[in-house]
């Protein structure tokens, strides 16, 4: 599971004071020896958060509700019943806004096992808005992974920064949780900007074994917002690279910039903190392409980052897809590939995951077809050679058997608007996961197709739907 990627209110099934339940039972190990990102209830299947959206019309947030749930994979598939509940279906949504979620949900949830006891924890925050309506703030927590249900969530003190990933950039076997403090400001270079790693295991209280600041934002000339997570030199470390953004009028630009200051870095894992080391060939350059995803495309044991391109000032707004290797030396800097993504665009929804069971990874993708209207998910399998166009396959309602079409002018199916790839019947194949909401008014079976993942990528006709509000609230 990959995951792209903080809700007013969080809740767990029990222990409520952040401790560890005095009867859990032992944890079940992971008997690969590899790190634990992904399994939350330790019977040894990576399962998946689905941040499910569904229209009600009694909501108070302009008739939308959320139901965020961690989806177990069992042998045999999916049971929506039998899912974790991890947040209240609240969002950071002004109620007077009304066009739904889609572009406007700012959460995120993302796993790992943080305290080490063999369960994956569920990382989860949200923007705030204050009783008075005129001002958001950042709340974080832990729910902290167990055999039956979560069994306590952690709030994460205040001051500290967004969490963005999980990794193990030591190396060390225990996971640690990565956050970024808010960019400086476009207006002049006002300051550093700290990737700070918490060392794990975190204690239940959400305290670090210890912690290692970096700054990112080259004192503040570069304003990174936008991070992955992977180990792509392939030494047993996660490392980090990083992206900054700049507005067309940003002062920055027009002053005497530093001349070792680059918008895209690589930083290396070691085992005292992150270290730079040099640009990224593909993401470097102020008109390159933004780190969305990573995954190892190609199999050769480095993760690969997959990009949406930038454009540049013949092709503004391209974003076309864009794969940057993995290797020895860092991404981007090993041996050039042929072939390529072709024109595939990137859309808002993005999946990593291995649909055809080969080892090596593939990506799903919103795309947008001649009819504008219908939605459309691209697949494109990974292979010995990476990503590559003569692989894709397109899927839109249609193509699974669906019938219906818009009836107003301007309304659209959002098939794809959430993606996600797992391995929920835990056969070796990831199953695709398409979230839609439908024609129907109001919208009220907002849901997912579910995909089986067979030997060529998912399938069109072993599919079924869940609603999001099916998934269970207990």
């Amino acid at each position: 599971m990959a995951c792209l990627c903080a809700t007013t209110l969080f809740t767990a099934c029990s222990g409520a004071d952040g401790k560890a339940p005095e009867s859990s039972p032992s944890p079940v190990k992971r008997n690969d020896g590899a790190v634990n990102r992904d399994d939350v209830n330790g019977d040894g299947h990576g399962d998946v958060v689905v941040n499910g959206w569904y229209r009600a019309t009694k909501s108070g947030f302009g008739g939308w509700d959320r139901n965020c749930v961690v989806a177990l994979a069992a042998p045999g598939g999916l049971k929506p019943a039998e899912a974790f509940r991890v947040a209240d279906p609240l969002s950071e949504l002004d109620p007077r806004i009304s066009k739904g979620p889609i572009g406007w949900d700012r959460s995120t949830q993302f796993t790992g096992d943080l305290d080490d006891d063999g369960y994956a924890d569920v990382v989860v925050g949200d923007m705030v808005l204050d009783p008075k309506g005129d001002k958001y703030t950042r709340e974080q927590r832990i729910v902290w992974g167990g055999p039956d249900r979560p069994g306590a969530a952690t709030k994460l003190p205040a001051d500290v920064d967004r969490a963005t990933a999980t990794g193990d950039f030591d190396g060390d076997g225990a996971l640690d949780l990565l956050t970024l403090a808010t960019p400086s400001s476009s207006e002049s270079a006002d300051g550093p900007q700290p990737a700070t790693i918490l060392y794990g295991p975190l204690s239940r209280d959400g305290e670090p074994r210890t912690t290692s600041a970096t700054d990112v934002g080259h004192k503040g000339w570069a304003s990174v917002a936008h991070t992955v997570v992977g180990d792509f030199d392939g030494d047993g470390r996660d490392d980090l690279v990083t992206k900054a953004e700049y507005g067309e009028e940003d002062a920055r630009l027009e002053d005497d910039m530093p001349e070792d200051v680059i918008d895209a870095t690589f930083y290396r894992g070691t085992a005292n903190g992150l270290k730079p080391a040099g640009s990224v060939p593909g993401i470097t350059s102020t008109a390159g392409s933004i780190p969305i995803a990573t995954g190892d495309f190609d199999g050769d044991g480095h993760q690969d980052i997959l990009a949406r391109g930038q454009g540049d000032a013949g092709n503004p707004g391209d974003d076309r897809a864009v794969a940057v290797y993995g290797s020895g030396k860092g991404p981007g800097r090993g041996k050039p590939r042929a072939g390529g993504l072709g024109n595939l665009k990137v859309g808002y929804g993005v999946a990593v995951g291995d649909a055809n069971g080969d080892g090596h990874d593939d990506i799903a993708t919103t795309s947008r077809g001649d009819d504008r209207r219908i939605g459309q998910v691209t697949v494109v399998l990974g292979g010995k050679d990476g990503l590559s166009a003569s692989r894709n396959t397109t899927i839109d309602r249609y193509s699974i058997g669906l019938n219906g079409s818009p009836q107003r002018p301007g309304d659209r199916d959002e098939f794809g608007w959430d993606l996600y790839l797992a391995d929920l019947d835990t056969d070796g194949r990831d199953e695709l996961l398409i979230g839609t909401f439908g024609f129907n008014k109001p919208r009220k079976d907002a849901g997912y197709w579910i995909l089986r993942g067979t030997k060529d990528g998912p399938s069109n006709t072993d599919r079924h739907f869940v609603k999001s509000k099916d998934f269970s609230k207990t």
